[in-house]
């Protein structure tokens, strides 16, 4: 069994609940812990890194996901390309608003 504590880095770099694996999960792929109760494994992560330490002190980076069953979680590259793509959108208009008032002034 493997000993994990989670790192809840886009809550404030948080520690969470500690859990114990039979084997390192997959990056992008989910776990189920709870840090309120060890046996009530009631909250679900989705598993962004992993850090394995000299001593034995194992942590997973997780983020809550909101969706299950609906849909599977962005990944950091789904979310640069949203972003790519809104910045995109706002050049075009930009641009476009440019390009008409030129028009107009010639």
């Amino acid at each position: 069994m493997l000993r994990f504590t989670l790192i809840h880095y886009l809550d404030g770099w948080r520690l969470g609940a500690t859990v114990e694996l039979d084997a390192a999960p997959q990056l992008g792929t989910l776990i189920k812990a709870s840090s309120d109760n060890p046996d009530n494994y009631s909250d679900i992560y989705y598993v962004d890194n992993i850090l394995w330490g000299d001593g034995g002190e194992n942590y997973i980076f997780v983020r809550t996901y909101k969706g299950y069953g609906q849909r599977s979680p962005l990944t950091e590259l789904d979310r640069i390309s949203s972003t790519l793509d809104e910045i995109t959108r706002a050049i075009d208009f930009l641009n476009d608003n440019i390009m008409s008032k030129l028009d107009e002034k010639f």
